[in-house]
């Protein structure tokens, strides 16, 4: 009589073993297909590697003007936030942008149409909204190494300043997008005047859309570097 308990019990263990095998089999299914749902086409928009090289262009330019302001005198400190607000002004804007490329040593404003057109390429048929974007680039950024700030070394600081420059790129992504999107609004059915006119509307603001995220991004490398690499990453709204 004990040897058929026995027997019942071991047949009921290995009865209660399948069952959940089978449950976690069907778990790992179900989390799986889950997975393959959550990937959206911006998921996969962000990820491609047309919308790489768009980054790695963008960040190319933003460390090129980092790198340009760095070396300036106060004269020139002064002068480049002078000129910054002679740009959004139509009157002004022609000879600021002389001045503007003069001061950087290079022409900006090529590099940042150069960028536009690589936009306009990376965007087309795209088929998601602005919102689900914004989604893709922050459950990227979950996957990514978290951010620790707790030794104070350089790598924090790089850290740091890569946390501030990441949100800086997606910003000005966003803002050439928006430029072209602009442009596309303009009637073809206007004379050559007006479609100047209201290209030049476009351009400013587009300078009134990244300005800011310059200065935020220079402002987010000083507080690194101030605080080594400590300091709260703050968003960009």
């Amino acid at each position: 009589m004990k040897k058929m308990n026995l027997g019942f019990i071991m047949v009921g263990l290995v009865f209660l073993i399948s069952i959940s095998v089978l449950s976690c089999q069907a778990n790992d299914a179900d989390n799986y297909s889950q997975q393959a749902e959550d990937v959206t086409a911006a998921d996969l928009f962000i990820a491609s590697e047309a919308h790489q090289n768009l980054e790695k262009e963008i960040r190319k330019n933003m460390r090129r003007m980092l790198n340009a302001i760095s070396k300036f005198s106060k004269e020139e400190m002064e002068q480049y936030q002078q000129l910054k607000k002679e740009l959004l002004s139509l009157e002004t804007r022609s000879e600021a942008k002389k001045q503007w490329n003069k001061l950087l040593g290079y022409d900006c404003y090529a590099s940042l149409y150069r960028i536009s057109n690589l936009v306009r390429e990376v965007y087309e048929g795209i088929d998601f909204t602005r919102l689900e974007l914004m989604r893709a680039r922050q459950k990227r950024k979950m996957h990514q190494v978290v951010i620790t700030r707790t030794t104070e070394d350089d790598e924090a600081i790089q850290n740091c300043i890569k946390a501030y420059s990441e949100m800086a790129e997606a910003r000005i992504e966003d803002c050439v997008n928006q430029y072209n999107r602009n442009l596309d609004e303009i009637p073809i059915n206007i004379s050559w005047k007006e479609y100047s006119r209201l290209e030049g509307q476009c351009q400013v603001q587009l300078d009134e859309c990244t300005k800011p995220i310059h200065e935020y991004l220079e402002n987010g490398i000083e507080a690194c570097e101030q605080s080594k690499g400590k300091c709260t990453i703050l968003a960009y709204h």
